[in-house]
């Protein structure tokens, strides 16, 4: 799966995580872990019965697999890491509906494009990289603060509108814009080639 089909899962899977989990850098790496968790586990669980399916069966039973463990990453998190879920709320399990996106455009693409392990990861690791990076920026210059800890000298200088649902749309778009110029191609050099 190439580099640029990889960003374009991040923008459904990402959006709405990345401004409601990423206004804390916990948050971010919380979301994070259970997007790659989730993903490895389904691809995994899904490589191995994918040749069993029948071609109709096959988008249902990745979505069944999603949802069984974002379930058990929920029950999990609230079993182990209560602060964690607190901070996720109810995003944690929206997860699994987030992720239809990821099974329908890897269910349409060419056959090396199905949801694999190694793609899972990918995906999981790009999505984790623009968590932390929005949620690093959101909370040292939204809430003057890294992991809960105040930064006393930036106290005076932040900015709390990054804290909120506006900060993590800008934030975001900021990011993505700033991952698509240093790894994507413009429109008129792909016209060249």
């Amino acid at each position: 799966m190439s580099n640029r089909k990889r960003q374009s899962l991040l923008v459904p899977l990402g959006v709405g995580f990345v401004m409601a989990s990423s206004a804390s850098l916990q948050g971010a790496l919380g979301m994070s872990v259970a997007v790659m968790v989730a993903l490895t586990l389904s691809a995994a669980a899904f490589s191995a019965l994918e040749r069993m399916l029948p071609a109709g069966g096959k988008l249902p039973v990745f979505l069944l697999l999603v949802t069984g463990f974002v379930s058990l990453l929920q029950m999990l998190a609230e079993a182990h890491f209560p602060e964690v879920t607190g901070a996720l709320g109810v995003h944690l399990a929206a997860l699994s509906v987030s992720l239809v996106p990821y099974c329908a455009q890897a269910e349409n693409q060419e056959p090396m494009a199905k949801p694999t392990v190694k793609a899972a990861l990918s995906a999981g690791l790009l999505f984790a990289l623009l968590m932390v990076v929005c949620g690093v920026i959101r909370e040292v210059l939204g809430s003057a603060a890294i992991f809960g800890a105040s930064i006393s000298f930036l106290q005076d200088y932040r900015i709390s509108a990054l804290s909120g649902v506006f900060g993590g749309y800008l934030v975001l778009s900021i990011v993505l814009a700033v991952m698509k110029k240093l790894t994507g191609k413009t429109r008129k050099e792909g016209a060249r080639q």
